[in-house]
């Protein structure tokens, strides 16, 4: 054996099997693709730095709760915003940031948090208890905040899950020189008896980086050696990708696109159901290309091999949907 990623040889290193699409987004029935050409150590640093940051911390690793797929730990969101989006459902609490239990698919109770308006950029924004001692926000942009008697210009509100945290809140306010006097309290609309709603839009702020798009590139690479052969992803063709993948080294070429999914896919009609985990390797403008969609929404593209070329036969893609066979692509019903 030889890992495709760093070239171990060593029998002892390969005990395990690297999955194609990361344990976290489910099982495919009983073709749930594995590999056996990526060793141990490989397959540690993949689970730890690559797929846990998707599975936990991007748009698709949250899209994977809607789903059923929920994660073993209850955690706040690190690299990803999550606020709700609609005033219609949230009410008063438009803009509040939140976060989503992964073990349950659910809103976390959020943290106690000031939310001011930001005339310049027609937003609000979000400061945490941790952030108030200093807070110093310009007039010319949020207005004049409120000092002694004097009411301010801001337009602000607290949002806390308790009366203590709000308390603590407006302490931290008035300590920081900002005379904030708390007015009407207004209900959080998913505590109203009768008037819950199923569900709330919520607005995701992420940055497709570095880390996030080595994670996509994983999958594509493994996604080679799934359907091409681990002898095809050893050759020299693929170094660029399995350097990337592997240890960072440069950087890829990925932009979005808007085409329809699935290879000789003309109209809008033929793109895939919400349902699944899209993969494909094609040749494309010159390069071998890869594109990868989760749930039927933004679809990444990336450069695998610049001025390459797959053989007659080797560009393929899958339809990953959890707890079904992977299939080639299904045509929607128009």
């Amino acid at each position: 054996m030889t890992c495709i990623y760093c070239g171990q040889t060593d029998p002892a290193w390969f005990r395990g099997v690297e999955h194609v699409i990361p344990q976290a987004f489910g099982r495919y029935s009983s073709e749930t693709p594995t590999l056996d050409c990526v060793c141990d150590d490989c397959n540690s640093f993949f689970g730890r730095d690559l797929d846990q940051l998707l599975a936990r911390e991007t748009p698709e690793g949250l899209g994977r709760y809607s789903h059923g797929q929920l994660s073993s730990e209850r955690r706040c969101q690190r690299r990803v915003a999550l606020s709700l989006a609609d005033p219609t459902e949230a009410g008063a609490f438009a803009g509040m940031k939140v976060d989503v239990d992964g073990t349950t698919g659910q809103l976390m109770a959020p943290a106690a948090q000031f939310l001011v308006h930001n005339f310049s950029s027609a937003e609000d924004e979000a400061y945490f208890l941790h952030q108030i001692a200093s807070l110093t926000l310009s007039e010319a942009d949020y207005g004049r905040p409120g000092a002694g008697d004097q009411p301010g210009t801001w337009q602000c509100k607290v949002f806390a899950s308790s009366e203590q945290e709000h308390t603590e809140m407006i302490a931290a306010l008035n300590a920081a020189g900002i005379a904030f006097q708390a007015g009407p309290a207004f209900q959080a609309p998913w505590n109203v008896e009768g008037e819950v709603p199923t569900s709330f839009l919520v607005e995701i702020e992420a940055e497709v980086d570095k880390p996030h798009k080595r994670a996509l590139s994983k999958i594509l690479m493994n996604f080679v050696a799934a359907h091409l052969g681990c002898d095809e992803a050893r050759s020299a063709r693929w170094d660029f990708l399995r350097r990337y993948v592997r240890w960072g080294e440069g950087e890829i070429r990925a932009r979005l696109s808007h085409r329809p999914f699935w290879t000789g896919q003309e109209t809008e009609d033929l793109r895939f159901n919400d349902d699944s985990i899209n993969v494909r390797i094609e040749n494309l403008g010159g390069d071998i290309v890869g594109a990868i969609q989760f749930y039927n929404q933004q679809t990444y593209e990336f450069i695998l091999a610049e001025g390459s070329a797959l053989g007659v036969g080797q560009e393929v893609g899958r339809r990953y949907t959890a707890g079904k066979m992977p299939i080639a692509g299904e045509k929607r019903p128009v």
